[in-house]
């Protein structure tokens, strides 16, 4: 039966598949990499969670390298209108731009755009409906911030991959 759960894993490595972590976390490269990043402030409080769950995944060090600078767009769409027009149901999206800049040079490396959707229900009562958006913002935002990690990692893993490989010009 262990034998069945290894073959996947000989395919993976035979297409050329490489982990973005080693199995005991992050290698040391890559925590070096993560750790040159200094988040750039990020406005209002969705932005603050953001930015601090950035500065803790990243382990951001004293030798910043690389800024990254996100900006966060909100948006609410409310939908599912009874007869007395009241809405049921609102929509939450949260985008957010991110631009990694190399300190040394000023010049972007990396700019994408995530964005994060999340609906849920209205009710009578005001204070629930302000928690209920409350949270879900605050989880769209940790997603998001997570998201952004995993890119950075992603695009430092393809550098290094990049700067290894060596090129015959023969």
């Amino acid at each position: 039966m262990k034998f069945l759960a290894v073959i996947p894993l000989l395919f993976l490595s035979a297409c050329g598949f490489q982990p973005l972590y080693e199995a005991g976390g992050s290698s040391t490269a890559m925590q070096a990499h993560l750790a040159s990043v200094e988040v750039g402030p990020i406005a209002d409080r969705l932005g603050q969670v953001m930015r601090n769950r950035l500065v803790s995944r990243l382990n951001a060090g004293a030798r910043a390298e690389y800024r990254l600078d996100v900006v966060l767009e909100q948006t609410s769409e409310t939908y599912g209108i009874r007869p007395d027009t009241a809405a049921t149901q609102e929509q939450l999206t949260l985008v957010a731009n991110m631009r990694l800049v190399s300190l040394s040079d000023g010049e972007p490396v990396l700019e994408q755009s995530f964005r994060a959707r999340t609906s849920f229900d209205l009710v009578l009562s005001d204070f629930a409906t302000v928690s209920q958006r409350e949270d879900s913002a605050q989880r769209l935002a940790l997603d998001l911030a997570e998201r952004i990690h995993r890119r950075v990692a992603l695009h430092f893993a393809q550098d290094a991959a990049d700067e290894g490989v060596e090129v015959d010009e023969g």
